[in-house]
């Protein structure tokens, strides 16, 4: 009789090929550790977790932007918890940030790796996963926008509860996802809708469907009493767009000669559909993040389907050089505002970090700048008290400067959502003014009449006192306490392991 024991997973060479280059993710993240944040998001998201903290907990009106009016807090609040809950742990705010952007995206890779390894081959699962992390806009982007890619995981978890039968889970894994973003669980929800075309999974999928739009009803029914604050704004990556000719020409082909329609051939056309619908109008998401996984899905399927055996040596030396050509070329055509498209022939992630060539990439240039930020946040933190008002004429600046000091700001990011306060009332009420050089004749006028007074200059900026500013902001008590979101959790992780963990009974010999 056999003794129970746990199974042996068997691994074949493209597993381990997939650990190493996975390992290489991690050790190119672990080396920009001091480099972040990388991308300006990451300051909003930080203010936001310290509002919470602030708070107690979740709130539904952001108290810290636009002060003193402020404006709704309608972004899913997953991950502010998140970076809540490491400050609370003892970190600063800032390498809260740099941890999440650090570790997400190597998790992001091992996740779809091996979500797909379940639901189709470990050779897909490889290829997909050669291709997705040598496209260096992509790689880029997953650790820039944090929780975007952690939807993302959530997304590829509840992919493979829904391939083992386990409905309840995949349901709060894209609950979870809708708690941390706003358009990527909508593209699963999608892929959900197309499997639903295949009768063997139309009821697990209609159950998906419906338990995870319950799930999500109060993060939906939170937006909706605001809808009136949000707004459509362009973003400035529409301007830098980044075209994977391998991605795009395989994927194109593959997507209009594939004629499967089989639970995986469902779920990735579904994803793409999906990513068409949502990202729409941001190009740069669609063709360079997130909605560019469809595509490599397709692609990928048309090269497992010409590599399934490699029975010759043509077709050897062929996949040979398909991965070179993936590992340190992965060619690119890039455009930039106001320049002419451009081809770069080695734009692969491996070769950018092997090279040191990753900031010739403007999306992928750290903000952080040492040498002039800290003497700017030691004069606000000198110069402010906890309550009171900064600025900057700088959107991004103000956010940044906000985030690093604690203190509440009357500009901010987020174009999406609109304030209550107009946009020439952002100086009157701030105590230190943040202005970013050079001067011109806005910041006289306002010197003038304003009153300000100079009490620090850098190489970067100018920070002004503002003597009349009275206006201070006291925070506003949470709705959600954290004790109450760490119960919701106790429950999530409860509700989890009694769908997935077998109890056996085990009777006595007579």
């Amino acid at each position: 009789m056999k003794e129970p024991g746990f199974p042996i997973i068997k691994l074949d060479r493209y597993d381990l090929i997939s650990f190493g280059m996975i390992a290489l993710i991690l050790i190119f993240s672990l080396i920009r550790f001091n480099y972040l944040p990388q991308f300006v998001d990451g300051y909003y998201h930080l203010s936001a977790a310290t509002g919470f903290i602030k708070s107690g907990g979740w709130v539904g009106w952001s108290w810290w932007d636009y002060a003193p009016l402020g404006r709704p807090q309608v972004y899913p609040p997953l991950y502010h918890f998140l970076l809540a809950f490491i400050q609370k742990l003892g970190l600063s705010g800032l390498d809260s940030l740099r941890i999440t952007e650090v570790l997400i995206a190597p998790l992001f890779f091992f996740i779809s790796w091996f979500v797909l390894r379940k639901i189709v081959s470990s050779w897909f699962a490889f290829i997909n996963l050669l291709t997705l992390s040598s496209f260096f806009s992509f790689y880029a982007h997953s650790s820039a926008n944090v929780p975007a890619t952690i939807a993302l995981i959530f997304g590829f978890l509840s992919w493979y509860f829904f391939k083992k039968g386990k409905w309840i889970s995949a349901s709060l894994f894209l609950i979870l996802s809708f708690y941390t973003h706003g358009g990527i669980p909508w593209i699963f929800f999608i892929s959900f809708l197309s499997v639903m075309l295949i009768k063997k999974y139309r009821l697990i999928s209609l159950k998906i469907v419906l338990i995870s739009l319950t799930g999500a009803l109060p993060v939906f029914f939170h937006q909706f009493r605001y809808l009136e604050y949000l707004q459509f704004h362009f973003t400035g990556q529409i301007y830098f767009i980044h075209f994977s000719i391998f991605i795009l020409v395989l994927g194109s082909i593959s997507l209009f000669s594939h004629r499967e329609r089989d639970l995986k051939s469902s779920l990735f056309l579904g994803y793409l559909i999906g990513s068409l619908i949502i990202f729409f109008k941001y190009p740069y998401r669609l063709l360079c993040a997130q909605g560019i996984i469809g595509f490599v899905f397709f692609s990928s399927f048309l090269l497992e389907k010409y590599f399934e055996k490699l029975n010759s040596l043509p077709k050897k030396t062929i996949f040979i050089l398909v991965c070179i050509y993936l590992l340190f070329f992965h060619s690119t055509i890039d455009l930039s505002q106001g320049k002419k498209p451009e081809f770069n022939l080695t734009n692969s992630t491996y070769f950018n970090f092997l090279t040191g060539n990753t900031d010739k990439v403007l999306e992928f240039k750290s903000l952080f700048w040492p040498k002039y930020y800290r003497s700017i946040v030691e004069v606000i933190r000198e110069n402010t008290g906890e309550r009171e008002i900064i600025s900057s004429n700088l959107k991004i600046m103000a956010q940044i400067f906000s985030s690093l000091t604690g203190r509440v700001s009357s500009n901010s990011m987020l174009y999406e959502v609109k304030p209550q306060m107009p946009a020439l009332s952002i100086y009157a009420p701030a105590r230190l003014i943040v202005w970013i050089k050079p001067a011109d004749k806005t910041l006289v006028f306002l010197k003038k009449k304003l009153g300000w007074v100079k009490i620090y200059e850098n190489d970067i900026a100018f920070v002004f006192r503002n003597p009349n500013a009275e206006a201070c902001v006291y925070s506003i008590k949470a709705k959600i306490s954290f004790k109450y979101v760490y119960i919701v959790l106790i429950i999530f992780f409860f509700i989890f392991i009694l769908d997935n963990v077998k109890i056996k009974k085990y009777y006595g010999r007579r």
